[in-house]
């Protein structure tokens, strides 16, 4: 953490939930394995259409979907595991705002792979001093979620199975 950025006055350093796997929806709220009406573990895997690239979520319990952040999307656990380290030095942003500079408040100095609750934990740092109000609110508890961004090399919609490799592509679901 000391190269990517000493500990200063100037800066909040707090943890955050920066996503949840799909696979999250298994588990209850202790992180146990949820059971299907026999008493067997529930279970789910993707399975993937080579012809078209799509996904599709298969659960041994129709009823379970694949978690869903507030922004609708949905991300395989096999790929965060991948991809959660990508996260450390990249900027701390308001809003999506990451086209440009004006958008960054902070820093993320780490990230944590939290394997019992399939989510992915960052240890962040928000500049206190030109953000104040915002600073306050995260260390009141007031502002408390917390977005990435990301990249993706596609987008597939959960509901038509719609593959999207740029925005015009994606579907009105």
């Amino acid at each position: 953490i000391k190269k990517i950025a000493p500990k200063a006055e100037d800066f909040l350093y707090f943890t955050a939930i920066m996503m949840h796997a799909s696979e999250r929806s298994l588990y209850d709220e202790n992180g146990n394995l949820l059971k299907n009406a026999d008493g067997s573990d529930v279970w789910a895997k993707w399975e993937i259409n080579e012809k078209t690239g799509s996904w599709k979520w298969v659960c041994s319990n129709p009823a379970i979907k694949p978690y869903k952040n507030a922004n609708g999307d949905s991300f395989p656990e096999n790929q965060l595991k991948i991809a959660y380290k990508k996260w450390i030095g990249k900027p701390l942003c308001k809003d999506h705002q990451s086209s440009s500079v004006d958008g960054i408040r902070g820093i993320i100095l780490d990230t944590y792979w939290d394997n019992k609750h399939k989510r992915i934990i960052a240890l962040c740092a928000l500049d206190k001093v030109n953000y104040p109000d915002l600073a306050t609110k995260v260390a009141i508890g007031t502002a408390h979620d917390c977005s990435m961004g990301c990249g993706v090399g596609k987008a597939i919609c959960f509901n038509c199975g719609n593959v999207a490799t740029t925005e015009d592509e994606y579907c009105n679901c």
